[in-house]
Parts: C-alpha cells; sequence; structure tokens
C-alpha cells in the first residue's frame, strides 16, 4: 500500500462510521427497519444472553419454549447483548457489520484487480449496503471469507494464513448457518473441487489448505448449532416444528430465476440493476477489442465472468427449489421440506459487487476516449447507487429524525414501548404485589417483542421453528378471529410463525398507533386463554366488548406518555 492508497483505505473507514453517528446521538430515539429484527432476532439475542447456560427452555417466551425456538442469527454476538443494552449493541453490530464489509471488499477487490481507488468504491458501495445488523456477518463478511480462501489458496505467509483461518472461525461464530452458511459450506465445496481438479497433474496442493478452512467453518457451525440438530435428529412431542404444517407456494421458475437475478432475495436486495449494465458494457468492450487485435483479456474480465455465473447459478437454485415439482415434494418431508433454499441469494450481493470493483479497475486503466466515456459512465453508476442504498436503508430516516423529532417514523423507543410498558410493570407489582414470573400477558395491537423487552412472561411471540402442538393450543384461543376471517386463517395455519392475537378489524396490524380506533368487537376464546395461562391482555386499543368476552379492566385510564407512540390498556383475564 502506498502513502495515498492507506489513505483512501482510512477514509472509508471514517465515513462508513460516520453513517451511524446520527443513530447514535438519537440513542433510543433512532430508527432501525423493525420487520425481522426488532421483532423477533433481537429478542432472540436478548434472552439467550439472559439465560445463558441456564437450560434448555427460555421460561419468558411462548409460556417456556425450548431454546431452539429463538436461535439468534449470530451466536457469537449473545455475549455482546449481556454486557451491553440492546441498542448499543445493535448500533455496534451495525458498525462492526458495515466495516467488515467495506475492509473485505476492498481487500478482494485489490486482491483480484489490483486496483486501490476501484477497491475503495466497492468496498464503500458493500459497506453502505442496508443488510440487517442482526445477522451478524452473514452477508457483510463474505468478502472477507472471499479473500481468505484465496490466502491459503496462494500458500502466503504463516501469519496472513493464520489470520485467514481465525477469521473462518469468526465468520461462522458470526454468521447463520441456517440463513447462509449452509449456501458458505456448499459454495466452497464447489470451489475447492474446481481447484483440485484443475491442478491434480500440476502437482500442486492449493485446494488442501482451503479444504482445512471449509472444515474449520463447518466445524464450528456444528458446535454452535447442537441444540438444533439435536432436535432435527429426534422425533415426537416438542421436537415436532409447527414447519411440519407450512404450507408451501409454487412459482414459474423462468419469473423467479428472473427475479432472483436482477433483484436478489428477501434481505439480499442490492439494487445492482447499473452494475449489470456496466458488466455489458465492458464485457462487449473486451469482446469487440479482442476481434480487432486491439485489447487483451485481463484476469479481472475472468472474475467478471465468474461472478455473473455463480449468481445465475444461485437464481435457478432458488428458482427450481421453489418449482412445482419440487414444492410437491417438499411438502412430504415435513419441517425439512421448509428449508429455504432460495437464501443462496445471500451470496450474490458479494459477487455483485466484486464484479463493479473488477468493471471500474479495467475501465480506469483504459486511456482512450471510449475508456475515458466507460469512466464517466461508471462514476454515474458509483454515485446513483451510493445515493440509492443511503435513500434505502435507516442512514435517511435517522438524519431526517434527528433534524426533526416529530419525523413520522416508528423509532427504536416507539417500539418497543419504552415508558410506557415501564408504567405498566410498575402498576402491576404495586397493585398485584407480583412479580413478572408470576403472571402471563398477550398483546394485541402491540409487538409481542416489547412485552418479551420489558421482561414480561408472554404466550404469544415470533419464532421459525416452534412446538408444533403449542401451535395447536395457541390456536384455540385465536379461533374466534380465524373463523371470521380468510385471510388471517390462511396466515395462521399454512405458516404460523406470528402466534400473536388476531383482531378482525385490523387483520395485519401488529402496531396500532394511539387514536381514535378501538376495537368493538373482538374475537377472542378468554377460556382458551386461560387455560393457556393467560392472565393479563395488553391492548393498544381500547375494548368496547372486554365484559362480553369476560376481561375485566385493571384500570380505566390507558398507559401512555406524551411522546409514546402506543396508548396501552390492561386488562386482566379472570380465574374461575
Amino acid at each position: 500500500m502506498t502513502k495515498n492508497s492507506k489513505a483512501l483505505f482510512v477514509a472509508g473507514l471514517i465515513l462508513l462510521t460516520a453513517l451511524l453517528l446520527p443513530c447514535a446521538l438519537l440513542r433510543e430515539r433512532g430508527i432501525f427497519t423493525y420487520h425481522d429484527q426488532l421483532d423477533g432476532e433481537v429478542i432472540a439475542y436478548m434472552l439467550q444472553a439472559k439465560h445463558l447456560g441456564d437450560g434448555a427452555v427460555l421460561p419468558e417466551f411462548m409460556g417456556g419454549a425450548s431454546r431452539t425456538a429463538l436461535i439468534p442469527p449470530a451466536v457469537g454476538y449473545v455475549l455482546l447483548f449481556r454486557l451491553v443494552r440492546p441498542y448499543t449493541a445493535l448500533l455496534l453490530m451495525q458498525l462492526v457489520g458495515s466495516l467488515a464489509g467495506y475492509v473485505g471488499m476492498y481487500l478482494l477487490v485489490r486482491r483480484l484487480a489490483a486496483h486501490d481507488t476501484a477497491a475503495f468504491v466497492a468496498g464503500m458501495l458493500y459497506g453502505m449496503l442496508p443488510f440487517l445488523p442482526v445477522y451478524g456477518l452473514s452477508q457483510f463478511g463474505l468478502p472477507l471469507l472471499g479473500w481468505c480462501v484465496l490466502q491459503v489458496q496462494d500458500g502466503t505467509d504463516g501469519r496472513r494464513r493464520r489470520i485467514a483461518y481465525l477469521y473462518s472461525v469468526v465468520y461462522a461464530l458470526f454468521s447463520s448457518l441456517v440463513l447462509v452458511g449452509f449456501a458458505v459450506l456448499a459454495a466452497l465445496g464447489v470451489y475447492m473441487m474446481g481447484v483440485l481438479l484443475r491442478e491434480r497433474h500440476a502437482g500442486k496442493r492449493k485446494a488442501w489448505p482451503v479444504f482445512f478452512l471449509w472444515l474449520l467453518v463447518l466445524g464450528t457451525y456444528c458446535l454452535t448449532n447442537r441444540a438444533l440438530f439435536l432436535q432435527l435428529s429426534s422425533s415426537g412431542g416438542d421436537a415436532i416444528s409447527h414447519k411440519a404444517e407450512y404450507v408451501l407456494a409454487a412459482e414459474p421458475v423462468g419469473s423467479a430465476f428472473l427475479e432472483g437475478f436482477l433483484h436478489g432475495g428477501q434481505h439480499s436486495a442490492d439494487w445492482h440493476g447499473g452494475i449489470c449494465l456496466l458488466i455489458l458494457v465492458v464485457l462487449l468492450d473486451a469482446g469487440v477489442r479482442r476481434l480487432r487485435g486491439k485489447g487483451s483479456w485481463e484476469p479481472a474480465h475472468g472474475v467478471i465472468v465468474r461472478c455473473v455465473l455463480w449468481n445465475a447459478g444461485f437464481a435457478w437454485i432458488g428458482a427450481l427449489w421453489n418449482s412445482a415439482g419440487v414444492v410437491s415434494l417438499r411438502g412430504q418431508l415435513g419441517a425439512v421440506g421448509a428449508f429455504q433454499m432460495e437464501r443462496f441469494l445471500w451470496l450474490a450481493p458479494c459477487l455483485w459487487y466484486l464484479a463493479f470493483g473488477c468493471c471500474a479497475a479495467i475501465i480506469w486503466r483504459q486511456k482512450a476516449l471510449w475508456g475515458r466515456l466507460q469512466l464517466v459512465a461508471a462514476v454515474v453508476i458509483a454515485a446513483g447507487t451510493g445515493l440509492f442504498l443511503l435513500k434505502n436503508s435507516d442512514v435517511k430516516a435517522n438524519v431526517q429524525k434527528l433534524r426533526n423529532p416529530n419525523y413520522g417514523v416508528m423509532s427504536y423507543s416507539d417500539y418497543y414501548a419504552i415508558g410506557v410498558l415501564d408504567q405498566v410493570e410498575a402498576y402491576l407489582a404495586e397493585t398485584t404485589g407480583k412479580e413478572q414470573a408470576a403472571y402471563r400477558v398477550v398483546s394485541l395491537g402491540i409487538d409481542p417483542a416489547a412485552a418479551l423487552y420489558h421482561g414480561f412472561y408472554c404466550l404469544d411471540g415470533y419464532s421459525n421453528n416452534y412446538a408444533l402442538s403449542y401451535k395447536h393450543a395457541f390456536r384455540r384461543v385465536i379461533a374466534p378471529a380465524l373463523e371470521q376471517s380468510d385471510y388471517l386463517r390462511a396466515y395462521f395455519d399454512n405458516w404460523g410463525n406470528r402466534c400473536y392475537i388476531f383482531g378482525t378489524e385490523c387483520p395485519g396490524y401488529y402496531t396500532i398507533e394511539k387514536n381514535g380506533f378501538y376495537f368493538q368487537h373482538l374475537e377472542m376464546n378468554t377460556e382458551a386463554l386461560r387455560a393457556l395461562g393467560g392472565d393479563y391482555l395488553f391492548s393498544a386499543a381500547y375494548i368496547a366488548n372486554s365484559e362480553e368476552l369476560g376481561l375485566v379492566a385493571v384500570r380505566e385510564e390507558p398507559f401512555e406518555t406524551q411522546e409514546s407512540y402506543y396508548r396501552i390498556y390492561v386488562y386482566a383475564v379472570p380465574k374461575e
């Protein structure tokens, strides 16, 4: 590294850190994406940290569910939630993820395309991708893992090789086997076999160091997911996951392939349309130059082609996995059939931005006018992509919130009803003399994650792997609502990850802001709730037919603060 390149590299670290300053300054008034993050994964980290080494169950969750009902995506971060407040932990996860993504992509592009500026731009864009921080290094850490593979394959000095092996363990500790690890292992296996086949006649042994790295990743995943493996190997009772009742929907192969290839999968969207155009221009230009005998095929061109082919392969895997024939077969496999093979697309953003870095490096080295025009196009695409990433990340929302405290996006504090559920906890302790462990609650119009965040023992929750028997027991509580709504019935019976109290007057709304809305006729089986052990219902809206349901208002006035998103009514479920 030259002095200028070092300065550029450090500048990237500083800029990415600065993007998180608004969120840090706002503290718990900051904004984080709540879907699949605040509603579930943060709670998983909190409860696993709270009960670290305590046993096989989480007593606060779903009446005492197995620990496998809330497996954090990156188990290495559980200790962080034990040491610092959840908001601080989430902010640190975002910072570590963004910086790891930047450093990894910088090193990978520099290694494969030999250009510092291109590496800087590709690294910055990758570090800005709006991946959810709760997934740890699952996506952000992929470029650095790729760089480590190349390091051990090239037979670098012992220090770098040790660092590469160490990071492979770190990656597995701070990423998810179920969400992306299986795809990483599969892709590494295919890559390793390719290296072995290419070099079997050359007398080289570059594949064996890669194999050792692969074993380190596999072994770490096996150690950190042993409880899940034990559940899968068991049969009967609570070992049967509610996933066994998933109703899978098939998709047309062609459209599913195009969607995956052009737009990515769930939580892996990376807005690479401009990158695809740049790749097309660079490859066509290289082809024309070779035909005219005026240019050569650089190694970076080969990297670009391989990135595109790998991503096409990932898109085909996802499309075929969700095709009619395969879905029909998966439907007969129970919980195993619910496995999401389309998660291979989580690897795609890393390859798209690696391809972009290689394109930028190739263009930068061209001196002709056509090369200068391509450089202008690359700059425009990079700037446009960067602005689009910022617009679609939490950075924009936090800047707006910092400028205007009344900015109308739900904050971290709003989502978890901080300041409101604290009042509820204090009131119940004062009036009943009971600790939270002595009673059970459910929530309506408030995500159950809020009550769990405040230490309440809940019968409801969001989980992708809880006991099928509990799903059936909870269904009896919400059966009256399900009978009145085809949407809610299909939503719960065919999927069921959200074990929530539903109301047909506001289907699909788990966060009801305080306003004039109230439940005129809530459908619920109070007897079933009582049988399940329910003591209190926290509702974000007044329930007009509470007496008819057999619910008793704890007090007439709701709990709220002047700034709170929620107005919470507390109803008791009297014992017979």
